[in-house]
C-alpha cells in the first residue's frame, strides 16, 4: 500500500463539517484555511502536527487540527462569551469521528487535545482568540 498524506483531506473534512454551520448573532461565520479580510468573527483551520504511527499492518497517523476562533469586539462585549459560544458549536459538529469524512482515510478516534482563549486590546477594539486542538487518529483505507 502506498502511503498518502492525510492533511489536505482532513482539512477538507473539517471545512465541510463547519462551513455554513457556525452562527453567531444571526451571521454565518467564515471558516477557512486562510485568514479572511474584513471579518470581525471567523474560524481559521490548520494542521499543527502530523505523526506517522504506521505499523506493518496499516498506515496510521496522529494529526492535530487547530481551529483558531478570532473575534474582534468592543471592550465591554463580554470578552470570552462570543468565542465560547463558537467553540461550543464547533464541538457539537466534530465530536463524532464518523462525521469526519475522507476519501482515502478513516478517522478512528478524535478528542480535544487543548482548548483555551486569550484577549488583547488594540486601537480597533478587543481581540479575543480562542483555540481548539483536536487530535485525530486516522487510518489509511
Amino acid at each position: 500500500m502506498r502511503k498518502r498524506n492525510p492533511q489536505r483531506q482532513l482539512l477538507k473534512a473539517y471545512y465541510n463539517l463547519l462551513n455554513g454551520s457556525i452562527i453567531y448573532d444571526g451571521n454565518i461565520l467564515t471558516v477557512g484555511t486562510r485568514i479572511p479580510g474584513g471579518q470581525n468573527n471567523y474560524i481559521y483551520i490548520r494542521i499543527s502536527s502530523v505523526k506517522d504511527n504506521s505499523t506493518g499492518d496499516g498506515v496510521l497517523y496522529n494529526v492535530i487540527v487547530t481551529m483558531e476562533i478570532v473575534s474582534l469586539q468592543e471592550v465591554n462585549e463580554g470578552e470570552d462569551a462570543i468565542v465560547n459560544s463558537i467553540l461550543d458549536q464547533i464541538l457539537s459538529f466534530i465530536d463524532d469521528p464518523d462525521s469526519i469524512l475522507m476519501d482515502d482515510f478513516k478517522c478512528i478516534m478524535n478528542r480535544v487535545e487543548d482548548m483555551g482563549s486569550s484577549g488583547e486590546e488594540d486601537e480597533s477594539g478587543y481581540i479575543v482568540n480562542g483555540k481548539l486542538d483536536m487530535l485525530n487518529f486516522i487510518e489509511q483505507k
